[in-house]
């Protein structure tokens, strides 16, 4: 059995060398391609660093995502409404099933074009599958509705909330199920995994971002061992 693991490095190159069929699913936020950097930091000390690999939807991780997938695994793939279609059809290219888009309703909106665009409330999450799969409960709705972090708090520039990563890992997998997280950022994906009995690997390219992940499962396993 593959135990939990995170790692500091490409992405691309770890998934190459990684067993066929190894995993159970995956449960990402890759790079948009929105060149996107916060400017909720004012001191140029505590900005965050801008997303590695976000010139252009970053999609080229899928093929291997697609081989070391188990045959009935699934893969939920965060996204923007700008940008969703090109990932639709490089996951239908690498041979995925594109099943459905959850809506992720952050019950707050965020800025944007404060007088020409509708007030920016959700983010999309493409669910795919490899050959048949099977929800292990019932069948969740395709919007949930969890607040995003304030941006005060935030441990990294796209981080997600963990409830909402938590109910993501409940209804798509099995206690001890292996999920995989190619872009971890600053870890949500394998603590949720981890506070509710899922194995993970967590990749992650930046130092700074690896550490916090660190950090971040050190004190969940702690939580989680009751000490």
């Amino acid at each position: 059995m593959i135990p939990s693991v995170l790692i500091n490095g490409d992405a691309l190159t770890v998934l190459r060398h990684m067993e066929p069929g190894t995993v159970d699913f995956i449960i990402t936020d890759p790079p948009y391609g929105i060149d996107y950097q916060s400017n909720r930091a004012k001191d140029p000390d505590t900005k965050k660093p801008k997303i590695a690999n976000d010139k252009s939807p970053f999609i080229w991780w899928l093929y291997d995502a697609f081989r070391v997938l188990v045959d009935g695994g699934g893969v939920l793939c965060f996204s923007r409404w700008d940008v969703q279609q090109i990932f639709i059809d490089a996951m239908k290219i690498a041979g995925f099933t594109v099943k459905s888009v959850v809506v992720w309703d952050k019950t707050v909106h965020g800025m944007g074009d404060l007088k020409g665009s509708f007030a920016p409330r959700y983010e999309t999450c493409i669910f795919a599958v490899k050959g048949s799969y099977t929800f292990p409960n019932s069948r969740p709705d395709d919007i949930m509705q969890s607040q995003r972090t304030n941006g005060l708090k935030l441990l990294h520039p796209n981080e997600k909330p963990l409830d909402l990563m938590r109910r993501l890992i409940e209804v798509t997998t099995r206690p001890n199920d292996l999920i995989l997280d190619p872009f971890t950022g600053s870890g949500t994906t394998c603590v949720a995994a981890l506070l509710t009995g899922r194995r993970y690997i967590g990749i992650e390219l930046l130092q700074q971002h690896y550490e916090t992940a660190q950090k971040r499962l050190y004190e969940a396993a702690y939580t989680v061992g009751g000490a």
